[in-house]
């Protein structure tokens, strides 16, 4: 009877096994699917961004490589998982979800508003995102489990856009090195996806980063010209694929190759009707708020001619010094060029100067072939201005549809202003950013703004603003001393160019 009775139950017994896990798979996808939504709803706008800046020619494709290293670092996590306990709180859920949430919308609303001009830069927008996403996570599948991988969150949190720049920048700049930088990235990933073992995340961090610098090499040497989309894609996730497979089916010998290797786990949170409406109302705030404005393609049309000769110097003023600097080529592409032409005026003015000395300026004239940087890295990005407040820009007309923006910048430090020029125009193939500078220091020796990679170094100035606001670094009572100067020579100086070409000024 009783051997009747267990024969009888076993089927029972087993159907009921494969219900719930059916069901734990069915409601781990569904809510998979529903995060998801919401991201791709919640940043619309940020991913329509992100692909034009990428279609533009900039390095922010590389976004697009993060989940797919991110899934093979997380699987390998996730084939791991066992033997956790029954434990959860479903309020510290609550909690720490919707704090999360919360974060996200001030980034969103308030962040982004401070460093706007900042914007390509920092992109703190997809912070945002990463934010959310996690928090939505935390909301749909509770704080352990997602805690879990928490090792994948950091990877992810670690190389923000500005990071991945500063650390590309720091190892040239160049192609290759925006690949490189991923392709370690994917070696990090693929370790995780395989340590077992400490001895197994060391090996496959090496065999990530072998087998990804190899494609990343034959790629640039059979297919120089590829779009940097592809350098940043192919290698490193041909690579993380590559270890990751190769490191399954070798601890899978003589064994069944089902993907997971073990049982799905119930969800620990068991119903998600709140949260999930708690996700939704975030959605519709997240998608409803703006993102800064679109930096305005240049259209003014320079002189022609050649962009690679540096600028003559106009009627009444004399070049006294030139200097070019090669780091540029790291921010602005490897055809990219910055001079530095320090002009001298051949008499002095009374309105310029009270002992009417003759006065002196410094010409930076920036030209990429890559329009898409400038917008990427805003004028002040080229000199180092740590403690120093910033006016409100002025618009002048100087000549030829060419149209400038003077504005002050104040050195607490140096107890200095200068007073800058900045233009804009499109010269053959070439973009041109020129900025003209004055110092009220009107000495021989005077200081003016030091032209070097500054990213890092205005880094401080950028958190001075998050912890005390815009107004540290602003300047609301300008005083345009050098107004009248640099209006005259900027309309020389752009007259000087055309006339150069042989149009009459």
């Amino acid at each position: 009877m009783s051997t009747t009775t267990a024969t009888v139950d076993r089927p029972d017994e087993a159907s009921a096994v494969r219900r719930v896990i059916e069901h734990a798979v069915l409601a781990l996808t569904m809510r998979w699917l529903f995060l998801l939504v919401c991201v791709m709803i919640a940043f619309l706008h940020t991913w329509e961004r992100v692909v034009d800046e990428a279609a533009a020619g900039t390095v922010i494709g590389y976004i697009f490589v993060l989940p797919l290293l991110a899934g093979i670092a997380a699987q390998g996590i996730a084939r791991r998982r066992s033997g956790e306990l029954p434990i959860h709180d479903r309020q510290i859920d609550t909690i720490v979800g919707g704090l999360g949430l919360i974060v996200t919308i001030a980034i969103e609303g308030l962040w982004l508003r401070r460093y706007e001009d900042q914007y390509s830069l920092f992109h703190l927008d997809i912070l945002a995102a990463l934010v959310f996403s996690a928090s939505g996570a935390i909301l749909l599948f509770g704080l352990r489990p997602v805690a879990r991988f928490w090792s994948v969150w950091l990877l992810l949190l670690a190389l923000n856009p500005l990071v991945y720049r500063m650390v590309a920048i720091e190892m040239g700049g160049s192609r290759f090195d925006y690949g490189l930088v991923l392709v370690l990235l994917a070696g990090v990933a693929g370790g995780i996806a395989v340590a077992r073992t400490k001895r197994r995340a060391v090996w496959g961090f090496v065999c990530t980063v072998v087998i990804g610098v190899g494609c990343l090499w034959l790629l640039q040497a059979f297919w120089p010209n590829a779009h940097v989309l592809v350098v940043q894609l192919v290698p490193s996730v041909t690579a993380a694929i590559a270890t990751g497979t190769a490191f399954f089916l070798f601890r899978r010998r003589g064994e069944a190759k089902s993907p997971l290797g073990r049982t799905v786990l119930p969800t620990t949170a068991r119903t998600v009707v709140r949260s999930g409406l708690a996700l939704a109302c975030a959605t519709v705030v997240l998608f409803f708020l703006p993102l800064p404005p679109v930096v305005p393609e240049v259209t003014t049309k320079g002189p022609p001619g050649s962009a690679a000769e540096p600028l003559s110097a106009p009627s009444g003023w004399e070049q006294v010094g030139i200097e070019d600097y090669e780091w540029v080529r790291s921010f602005f592409g490897r055809d990219a060029t910055l001079v530095r032409q320090t002009v001298l005026a051949d008499t002095g003015n009374p309105d310029w100067d009270a002992r009417a000395r003759p006065r002196r300026l410094v010409v930076d004239t920036l030209t990429t072939t890559n329009a898409a940087t400038l917008g990427l890295y805003p004028e002040a990005t080229l000199y180092r201005l740590a403690n120093t407040r910033t006016s409100r820009t002025l618009e002048l007309r100087l000549g030829h549809g060419v149209t400038g923006s003077l504005y002050t910048s104040v050195n607490d430090d140096l107890l200095l202003t200068w007073t800058k020029l900045v233009f804009t125009w499109v010269r053959d193939d070439a973009t041109q950013r020129v900025t003209v500078i004055s110092v009220d220091n009107h000495e021989p020796d005077a200081q003016f703004p030091v032209a070097a990679p500054s990213m890092a170094s205005n880094l401080g100035t950028s958190i001075g603003v998050f912890l005390r606001g815009n107004h540290i670094a602003s300047n609301e009572n300008p005083d345009y001393k050098d107004l009248a100067l640099l209006t005259d020579f900027g309309t020389r100086l752009v007259s000087a160019q055309f006339l150069r070409a042989g149009y009459a000024s």
